[in-house]
């Protein structure tokens, strides 16, 4: 009987060795492999997928070099629409989002952004010859039937309303494609997007009925209030992930492999990052 009881029990403590062993190594180390999961919308240039089926763009390009350097593994992309983006974070459906997404006080809130990947400003996409005359989101507010198109949850819509656009006029899209088809049916007057992504758009359409407006100060020299900071996010308990992809932001952004690499989507010198983080 005691034979028994002694076996028993070495078998526990055997158990329960091994369980620990597991535990503890699937927590992951710098020398471990892991999966990084990253949530990403199509909006052109920041995120897309190319013709070989391989999501890519300035931020899913950036995150996987960065990602390897601050030792987190290879990346899973995961689609969501702009406007899930941030609640499939916060439901654990991925680890970091990699779309472009401006960095604003709401969004802060929610989630921890990392220092800032780029920097872009505002534009507007209206019909060839502009018959509104719309060049500021303030025109849009002004001209009681004009209607503006915008993407679901992006920084442009709540810009549009702090500009006096009523909310019965702002058109909200789930990506470029159904908002630019809008511009050009005449469901929309103008679409409000970043200038690198309506750059990016026109480059590759050629679409000859409409035409791009730009902001005020395209050379961005002085961060204009219609500027604005993309970044990666991850949940704000993630504080120890952000601070990794912080680090190996630091010292990768502006390099001459950095600006090679996001010259193949349109972005140049001028949407450099300013200094400093998100939070």
């Amino acid at each position: 009987m005691r034979f028994q009881y002694l076996l028993a029990a070495t078998v526990v403590v055997l158990v329960t060795a091994a369980l620990g062993a597991v535990i503890v190594n699937d927590q992951p180390t710098d020398t471990q492999v892991r999966t990084l999961r990253a949530l990403y919308a199509i909006e052109p240039p920041f995120a897309f997928v190319d013709g070989d089926g391989r999501v890519t763009g300035e931020a899913p390009e950036l995150l996987r070099v960065v990602a390897r350097r601050a030792g987190l593994g290879e990346v899973e992309f995961v689609h969501a629409e702009f406007g899930r983006l941030l609640h499939g974070l916060e439901l654990g459906r991925a680890d970091v989002v990699a779309s472009g997404m401006f960095i604003t006080p709401e969004r802060s809130r929610r989630v921890r952004f990392t220092r800032p990947t780029a920097r872009v400003g505002s534009a507007l996409l209206v019909r060839r010859g502009n018959p509104l005359g719309l060049h500021r989101l303030e025109d849009v507010a002004g001209q009681p039937d004009a209607v503006l198109a915008v993407i679901d949850g992006a920084v442009e819509q709540v810009r549009a309303s702090r500009s006096g656009v009523p909310r019965t006029r702002i058109q909200p899209h789930a990506d470029v494609a159904s908002a630019t088809a809008a511009l050009n049916d005449g469901r929309a007057d103008a679409f409000a997007l970043s200038d690198v992504s309506l750059q990016y758009w026109l480059a590759g359409d050629g679409a000859p009925d409409v035409e791009l407006v730009m902001p005020a100060d395209p050379a961005l020299t002085e961060n204009p209030p219609d500027s604005g900071s993309p970044a990666f996010a991850v949940r704000l308990r993630d504080e120890a992930v952000a601070r990794r992809l912080d680090a190996a932001l630091d010292e990768y952004l502006g390099s001459a492999e950095h600006r090679a690499l996001v010259a193949a989507f349109g972005f140049g010198r001028r949407n450099l990052p300013l200094r400093g983080t998100g939070q």
